[in-house]
């Protein structure tokens, strides 16, 4: 079984290179993806070099600008996934260059060969937060503004929240929805395991979505269009993500993992981990 590693990462390449050489141990025909935001130092550090003297790893030479919560996260993950297919593989993985392999290759292998045929491990749950795709946001280019630096940005970002929400329900009440291309929106992890039928499929309507401008305006478009996409074909097949993350309550991202965390991620199954920071604990290297 050859697996295709699907990495989104922005800095840290001392991380990133340690990531990748985990990922792939020698003696293996897996291989490695790496989309690099192109508004990143880390970017601009490797334009025009190689990430790796492996020839197993593959760096996207033409990457988005990544915005947080912006639909640029789609594009990402839709240029990666084509890679992946053009290269070949029967399992892809998505990961970010702060996550961490916490099962053994094998380990990995012998879950996929245990579970139904076709099984796509992944999130989808129906209906969860659909008003984040219906309706349309004028502010999805400035979603991580620092009130304390740009505050008069800020503020003008709320303003256009507040005439999105009335415009939303203006039209909302005349009865005029935005379209669900795909059907009704599902929301999942963004980070998921999928066998090839299922990446072509998912290549499919990504095109689609982004082709059309469908997600234009829209907020967290990432967390949904994969799911809803593995929904309508694959609901069947859809198994839990295998991924040990912690969010704090309250909290838009994950808190960084420690070594007081290792009962929990060797109990949970999971075959990876985020997210992880040498600079704070290297703990998961001794993992798996």
């Amino acid at each position: 079984m050859r697996m295709a590693y699907l990495v989104m990462a922005h800095e840290d390449r001392v991380g990133l290179e340690h990531l990748l050489a985990a990922l792939l141990p020698p003696g293996a025909d897996d291989i490695a993806i790496v989309h690099v935001d192109a508004g990143s130092a880390l970017w601009r550090e490797l334009r025009g070099s190689a990430l790796s003297d492996d020839s197993r790893v593959h760096l996207l030479p033409d990457p988005v600008r990544v915005i947080w919560g912006h639909w640029s996260q789609v594009e990402a993950a839709r240029r990666l996934i084509a890679r992946a297919l053009e290269l070949g593989c029967d399992y892809a993985h998505t990961l970010s260059g702060v996550d961490w392999p916490v099962a053994s290759r094998d380990a990995i292998q012998a879950d996929i060969a245990q579970a139904p045929s076709g099984a796509c491990f992944a999130e989808a749950i129906a209906l969860e937060q659909e008003e984040r795709m219906q309706q349309y946001r004028f502010d999805t280019r400035w979603l991580r503004l620092d009130p304390a630096r740009d505050r008069l940005a800020y503020a003008l970002t709320w303003e256009l929240r507040r005439a999105s929400r009335i415009i939303g329900s203006v039209n909302k009440a005349l009865g005029r929805e935005r379209d669900r291309p795909l059907g009704p929106w599902h929301k999942g992890s963004c980070w998921w395991s999928l066998p090839e039928a299922a990446l072509r499929s998912t290549l499919a309507d990504l095109d689609l979505l982004v082709e059309s401008g469908r997600l234009k305006g829209t907020v967290c478009a990432d967390e949904h269009a994969v799911p809803t996409s593995l929904a309508r074909h694959h609901g069947p097949r859809l198994q839990p993500y295998r991924r040990f993350i912690d969010f704090p309550a309250g909290a838009s991202s994950p808190r960084v993992l420690t070594r007081s965390d290792l009962p929990a991620i060797r109990a949970s199954g999971a075959w990876f981990a985020r997210k992880v920071d040498a600079r704070i604990d290297p703990f998961f290297r001794e993992l798996p």
